[in-house]
């Protein structure tokens, strides 16, 4: 596989664009979307896909339920 250049517009676009659909795939799953399965295997890809770099994933925000 070829060496990706986390420093590169691209990448930092890429990333961008994973954080936020991490982000809402999250809020999601904590809302009680009926498709809980899926969710989880999206937050698995998009963590996936940024550990290519050697980058852990964004941490996941705590819930905090009223």
């Amino acid at each position: 596989m070829a060496e990706i250049d986390k420093h590169s517009d691209t990448w930092r676009a890429v990333t961008d664009w994973a954080h936020a659909k991490h982000q809402r795939a999250v809020d999601a799953l904590i809302a009680g979307s009926p498709g809980d399965d899926k969710l989880r295997g999206e937050i698995r890809a998009i963590d996936e896909l940024l550990e290519l770099t050697g980058k852990p994933p964004p941490p996941v925000p705590a819930a905090h339920y009223e």
